[in-house]
């Protein structure tokens, strides 16, 4: 399939839609070297998804990254802070980040995601978010890395896990803020499938080419009845929200987000690589 670009790309370009077919778009992350999550993702990746809302063609959107072994990395610790909180509310009227993964939910179309590489706190919640998730069984990582440094994650997990794995597993993957591989991702149902980093492309290919063949208004229909019975409703995901925004600010989490960042963190490295280790030797520590 020949892929085009919808969105001109330039040198701040975080975030691409490609268009593979009328009907399947591929959404294409890429701020090297490590694919954190700040501000002008934010607003481009709320962009992308109001042109996918808004083109009734689109059946499939396939979220990746073209950064190696990051799919969505955590927020940027070494920005303002304030210019992702400035952003404004979003149609649902969460604030911007949980705005796009609430919206991403419900939109009429299919979001897939595809993990290679680290999908850590932003990267595990947009996962959570898309309709289906699909892991390399041998590079995917995922984690909810929010407590082991004195905070509660802000994007919906809380929400969103127990429903899917139960709570004793939710409450593992959130409150362990370890890494999950491929094999136990799929074990607990973070993902739908762990598959062979070989076979991942051309199973998720095949499967957007199948669903994109189908019907749109059955697809949307099937989807918003799932949804109904599935979703938590926003107030979850605003309280999630709430306490994010304060946890980043007790002391507590300053300090350990600054060990990690003496340590290399938001850098290529063995901190980025074994996050969830380090994470835990924090807490070893005190």
């Amino acid at each position: 399939m020949s892929t085009t670009s919808m969105s001109s790309a330039t040198k701040g370009q975080q975030v691409t839609l490609r268009q593979v077919t009328s009907a399947v778009y591929r959404v294409v992350m890429d701020n090297p070297p490590v694919n954190l999550m700040g501000a002008e993702f934010v607003l481009q990746l709320r962009e992308i998804v109001s042109e996918l809302e808004n083109d009734s063609r689109v059946k499939v959107a396939i979220f990746e990254s073209a950064v190696d072994s990051f799919f969505l990395n955590h927020s940027d610790f070494l920005a303002k802070m304030e210019d992702l909180t400035n952003i404004p509310q979003g149609p649902t009227g969460l604030e911007a980040w949980p705005d796009i993964l609430v919206r991403l939910t419900r939109a009429p179309f299919v979001s897939m995601a595809v993990i290679r590489g680290r999908a850590t706190g932003n990267g595990s919640e947009l996962a959570l978010a898309c309709d289906m998730s699909f892991a390399s069984l041998e590079r995917a990582i995922l984690s909810q890395w929010e407590v082991g440094v004195g905070m509660v994650a802000g994007g919906g997990p809380m929400a969103r896990l127990p429903r899917i794995m139960g709570r004793g597993r939710a409450l593992e993957v959130l409150l362990s803020a370890d890494d999950i591989r491929g094999a136990d991702a799929e074990l607990f149902g973070y993902v739908n499938r762990a598959l062979p980093d070989a076979e991942l492309d051309r199973f998720v290919d095949a499967l957007a080419a199948r669903v994109a063949s189908f019907d749109k208004w059955a697809i949307s229909n099937t989807k918003r009845l799932v949804n109904e019975a599935s979703l938590p409703p926003d107030i979850e995901i605003r309280a999630g929200w709430d306490a994010c925004m304060a946890s980043l600010k007790r002391p507590v989490a300053q300090e350990r987000i600054e060990v990690l960042l003496e340590q290399g963190l938001q850098e290529p490295g063995e901190s980025e690589d074994r996050l969830g280790f380090f994470i835990g030797q924090l807490g070893l520590k005190g």
